[in-house]
């Protein structure tokens, strides 16, 4: 029995991924920084931070279309969440001055390691 051929992916698609999961990333922190507090408030709505974060989830939307048209789903999503997961943390960490304690940095740990496993078999 054979395997099929293992295709290297190209360059182009992993600057794809890295670009979409900075993308998504920067939209959560431009949303936490809009500070939302009133669904009602159409102020808050059309503030220039929460209108700069819609649109990286725009572009983060349409860079995570093409990267699944180019990777297995089964590889791209969850190695696409566990990097949002991690960097948002450490946005929150640089931007926000939010704690992690042990147990989020080993959580954390854990889920880089599966990043690499994730890369490692594609």
């Amino acid at each position: 029995m054979s395997s099929a051929p293992v295709v290297p992916i190209a360059a182009g698609t992993w600057l794809l991924v890295a670009i979409a999961v900075v993308c998504n990333s920067l939209a959560q922190l431009m949303m936490k920084r809009a500070g939302v507090t009133d669904a009602f408030s159409w102020r808050q709505w059309v503030d220039p931070t929460l209108l700069a974060a819609v649109g990286l989830y725009g572009l983060s939307f349409v860079l995570t279309a093409l990267v699944f048209a180019r990777l297995p789903l089964s590889l791209a999503s969850p190695l696409m969440a566990g990097a949002i997961f991690v960097l948002v943390s450490l946005f929150s960490v640089i931007f926000l001055a939010e704690t992690l304690g042990p147990l989020r940095l080993a959580g954390m740990a854990c889920i880089v390691v599966g990043i690499v496993l994730l890369a490692r078999s594609a």
